[in-house]
């Protein structure tokens, strides 16, 4: 009988992304910012609650999707069994 041994397979996001999510993300936030303080318009839709919950998703977003594309944290860990 032979053993299985368990491999495990640590997936990263290609490093383009780094170059264009992480940005974008900083972007979208900076314009929403720009809704929220800035136009006469829109003035006060979100509050300033929303406004600080929207920031916090927002970097954590783009922590996240940095640490994945610098390869310090996997996007995804595949087990897969092998027969040796």
């Amino acid at each position: 009988m032979k053993s299985k041994k368990t491999v495990k397979k640590r997936v990263y996001l290609p490093k383009w992304q780094r170059y264009f999510v992480v940005p974008l993300l900083a972007v979208i936030w900076l314009f929403v910012s720009y809704l929220e303080f800035f136009s006469t318009t829109n003035t006060d839709k979100m509050g300033l609650g929303g406004y600080i919950f929207f920031s916090i998703i927002m970097i954590i977003s783009g922590s996240m999707t940095f640490l994945m594309t610098t390869g310090k944290l996997p996007a995804y860990i595949i087990e897969e069994e092998s027969s040796n």
